[in-house]
């Protein structure tokens, strides 16, 4: 578990890479900032980074906090939330499967597939326990995973190709071609990420990941098992019902009634 954890870091030891290369990305936030503004204060993001969600949640008047298991990400995360007049943002560096936090929150949530970064049924069970935990009566939790595809989750590691192309300071334009696995006893996904130049094609950067495969029935039960009840389940941020051939699995949630 612990190795899992450390090969997770590793990703995000270069948090100004990352923000070159997610600093573009930004249709999944006003899904976040409207169920924010739905729920009220206080918010917890769990995986926040760099604040990419966070901080615009904020700065719509939003008490939020953040809590991430990379330092680097939360440093760079402090200094956006200050040039954007956010210092009340509290960011908490701890892992978010196993957290404690001092206050219940109206709403707490996990976008763009940070939750499949557990991946360990375990782990898994621990986050959605400490989110109970945590949770305010009457409030909500958000979980953003992928949908499996299992056409991709058939690739094999030789099935090499072009998986987007992006812009850097440092570099200039940047070709990332990718590969992938899939491991169906573990249901870990293993892919690896190439960052190569375009001017001439040199390696810059090579990212690999594994991220727990969380299929629409399992993470139903997941949810049940843990008293939530299941309010919506879309199938992208436009909140279109979430059909088999969704790419995302987002559902809003809420505390089961005790009888």
């Amino acid at each position: 578990m612990f190795d899992s954890l450390e090969r997770c870091l590793q990703l995000y030891e270069d948090a100004q890479f990352y923000e070159e290369e997610f600093e573009d990305r930004s249709y999944d936030i006003p899904f976040f900032l409207e169920s924010a503004r739905q729920c009220g204060s206080p918010v917890l993001e769990l995986g926040c980074g760099s604040g990419r969600i966070t901080i615009p949640i904020a700065r719509s008047g939003i008490d939020i906090d953040g809590i991430d298991l990379s330092a680097p990400m939360l440093a760079k995360g402090k200094i956006k939330a200050a040039a954007a007049g956010c210092d009340q943002i509290r960011f908490q560096q701890g892992n978010f499967n196993q957290f404690a936090m001092p206050r219940a929150y109206k709403l707490i949530f996990c976008a763009t597939n940070a939750l499949q970064h557990l991946l360990e049924n375990q782990q898994i069970d621990d986050c959605f326990a400490s989110v109970r935990q945590c949770l305010a009566p009457t409030g909500l939790f958000v979980i953003d995973v992928f949908n499996p595809d299992r056409t991709k989750l058939a690739r094999r590691w030789d099935q090499r190709y072009l998986f987007k192309e992006m812009q850097t300071q440092t570099h200039g334009k940047l070709s990332v071609f990718a590969r992938s696995e899939y491991h169906p006893a573990s249901q870990i996904l293993r892919f690896q990420l190439d960052y190569r130049r375009q001017a001439d094609d040199i390696q810059v950067k090579v990212k690999d990941v594994e991220m727990r495969c969380l299929f629409p029935d399992e993470l139903d039960e997941f949810c049940q098992r843990h008293g939530f009840t299941i309010n919506h389940k879309f199938g992208n941020y436009q909140s279109d019902p979430f059909t088999a051939d969704s790419a995302k699995q987002i559902l809003v949630c809420s505390l089961t009634p005790t009888r």
